[in-house]
């Protein structure tokens, strides 16, 4: 049997005992998935540096392909998603207490990238492509977009993530953001899609 939505809010302390919100929830809410619990649990963890955390915010999306050899449940996050969390499985949300596609490594790659794009290929492997790097820096920049345009609240450690986010935004570009050529005549008429055939 599964527990309802509001004893789930009380577990998770994402409400008091009056239903209200706290500042963990209205974090949450923010978020879709368990990433706005992670998020949370940083915040609430008064030493870990923001500007470790932006980068490391990478990791709630990496999955298994930047982790190599390595654990790929290590990191900060998964340290205070744990503390806070314990090893709750709480389905499309937390797997033994951390977000389902959490996945250390990635804050390394993102980190260089961020401070010198050439340095991508550095990081490419039989296992790791381009593509892989690409897609975990869309992804990241996603999740900036959304703590920027989120709304403010009365914390201190909220208003300065959505500052740093803010400014993270302005110095860095999308990967997919190109510059295409323009079309073709052919390519701006109607396609017909019907198929004609020769009668013998």
């Amino acid at each position: 049997m599964h527990p309802g939505t509001a004893l789930l809010w009380r577990r998770l302390l994402l409400v008091d005992a009056g239903g209200v919100p706290t500042s963990r929830g209205r974090v949450v809410s923010f978020f879709a998935a368990g990433d706005g619990l992670a998020i949370a649990a940083a915040l609430e963890e008064g030493r870990y540096p923001l500007e470790d955390l932006i980068y490391d915010l990478a990791n709630l999306d990496a999955g298994f392909r930047f982790c190599r050899e390595e654990d790929r449940w290590a990191g900060r996050i998964s340290v205070v998603c744990h503390q806070r969390y314990g090893n709750q499985n709480i389905a499309g949300y937390l797997e033994n207490g951390i977000p389902l596609k959490y996945g250390s490594g990635a804050e390394v790659v993102v980190r260089s990238v961020h401070e010198d794009p050439a340095s991508k290929h550095r990081f490419t492997t039989q296992f790791l492509g381009d593509g892989d790097i690409d897609r975990v820096i869309i992804e990241w920049r996603s999740l900036l977009r959304q703590i920027a345009n989120a709304p403010a609240l009365e914390w201190e450690r909220w208003s300065g993530l959505q500052k740093l986010a803010r400014s993270i935004l302005k110095q860095t570009e999308s990967p997919t953001a190109t510059d295409l050529p323009g079309l073709e005549y052919g390519q701006t008429r109607r396609v017909d899609h019907r198929l004609i055939l020769r009668r013998h």
